[in-house]
């Protein structure tokens, strides 16, 4: 399912991923959100701004309301009740759940680039965390996209309520 930002919609992503930045007090702390080596800060917060951009084009397949200046963390679903939103730029990618990921949400994979994303499909977090798809190497499960069901399958799903 291809669904694509405005050019508005992308500026905004930019802005929500700086200010969500600056306003967070864990920002330069040990351990917590660490720029990646292979990155510097601008590629860091462009990559924010499409993880962003991934989760706002769930919100628009599903007619829902989105902010994208929340800060959401862990503490609630990145869209609806209970959406966890899966972005890489990968069109052949994987969803990636980590530990930390909420067992009673669904996580939705979301492949591309701005503008034009690619909702991939979907899987409940709690079935993603099962041994078959655990990494070896890292504390991670990694679910191909062949494993997913359609998006469209959500609203039917005993899942809906996640929306």
């Amino acid at each position: 399912m291809k669904i694509k930002l405005t050019q508005k919609e992308q500026f905004t992503c930019h802005a929500a991923a700086l200010t969500l930045a600056l306003k967070n007090e864990n920002y330069n702390k040990a351990g917590y959100w660490t720029i990646p080596q292979d990155k510097n800060l601008h590629e860091w917060l462009a990559n924010d701004a499409e993880a962003i951009g991934s989760e706002w084009v769930v919100a628009k397949y599903f007619g829902l309301n989105f902010d994208p200046f929340m800060q959401k963390g862990k503490r609630i679903a990145d869209v609806g009740k209970g959406l966890e939103i899966k972005w890489t730029s990968y069109a052949s990618g994987q969803l990636i759940i980590y530990e930390y990921d909420r067992p009673t949400d669904v996580a939705v994979l979301v492949t591309g680039k701005s503008p034009d994303y690619y909702i991939a499909g979907w899987i409940p977090v709690a079935m993603a965390q099962k041994p078959r798809y655990r990494h070896t190497k890292q504390p991670t499960w990694w679910v191909t996209q062949l494993n997913l069901q359609p998006i469209e399958n959500l609203r039917k799903s005993n899942y809906a309520h996640t929306i």
